[in-house]
């Protein structure tokens, strides 16, 4: 069975407090490596005395990641123990765990890039561009619909004139909607008319991403594979510092595997290369869906 999805959302980075170290099982066999593990659980005092915790930056799937661990009964997860480098988090006293997002990336050539490194500031360069016309006003306003597929080698200055040039000659031309405008060999804009919303002439509309989607268990595998890969180049200056590596993917493709889909999947994956263990978990609720 072949399956193809569209893009998944992305979300900001925010601050966030937190305090160290979960209860552990010790009853729990899994859980034996991680005894012997002492934590001071209150944070350094600040220059200012009022201030006992320490404010940090944690990525979203950070924060699922130390949710799920600490779900675990694991003793001691605490995150980045050595500071700026790997690993994101130390559980007990001998495991790293890395965390990364599990994202579908575009593959040619070259380097990977992660689909949203292009369809993001596209997204938000039409907006902006599409803004400055807003002066034309004249009663009626109009959806923009958008559809690229990579590689997008124009600069992004001659992009953003290229989609002036093409919204400013739909206006004088007075065609009727719909109409597709050709920005680029990797660019088109669907206009249709919109219920008229004072003083806004274009509002945005969906956004197509022909790199998008695939053969579900393909995608899976291949995401997956380029995570490990990316993640093992990190860690390999660090390696020595912990007895046992673990890669936790959240994943933020969220279009689900089918039960018979994962021994697929799994099969796939050749090498854990530098870790010992692969764990991949929900975006939405933190729910582990494979172990290996």
């Amino acid at each position: 069975m072949v399956r193809t999805l569209g893009c998944a959302p992305h979300h900001r980075r925010r601050e966030y407090t937190f305090t160290v170290c979960s209860a552990l099982r010790t009853d729990h066999p899994a859980n034996a490596a991680y005894s012997g593990c002492r934590e001071n659980t209150r944070a350094p005092l600040t220059a200012d005395p009022r201030r006992r915790y320490t404010d940090i930056v944690m990525k979203p799937e950070e924060e699922i990641a130390e949710k799920y661990l600490k779900g675990q009964s694991l003793r001691c997860v605490k995150f980045e123990p050595d500071g700026n480098i790997p690993p994101d988090f130390r559980v007990g006293r001998k495991i790293g765990v890395e965390v990364r997002r599990l994202n579908q990336n575009y593959f040619d050539n070259s380097k990977p890039e992660a689909l949203e490194e292009l369809s993001i500031p596209l997204w938000y360069l039409i907006k902006s561009e599409a803004s400055k016309l807003d002066n034309k006003y004249k009663g009626n306003s109009y959806w923009l619909f958008l559809e690229h597929n990579r590689p997008m080698n124009e600069k992004r200055r001659d992009t953003a004139k290229s989609i002036r040039k093409h919204l400013n000659n739909f206006l004088m031309s007075g065609k009727q909607t719909p109409v597709t405008l050709h920005v680029n060999d990797n660019l088109l804009i669907r206009v249709e008319c919109a219920s008229p919303s004072p003083g806004k002439l274009f509002r945005l509309g969906a956004h197509t991403d022909m790199d998008s989607g695939g053969a579900l268990v393909s995608l899976y595998i291949e995401n997956i594979n380029h995570c490990i890969s990316d993640k093992s180049t990190k860690i390999s200056d660090y390696q020595n510092r912990y007895d046992k590596w673990w890669l936790l993917l959240v994943d933020f493709m969220m279009w689900g595997l089918d039960e018979d889909e994962i021994p697929v999947v799994k099969s796939g994956i050749s090498s854990l290369r530098s870790f010992d263990r692969l764990l991949i978990i929900s975006y939405g609720f933190g729910r582990l869906l494979f172990d290996m």
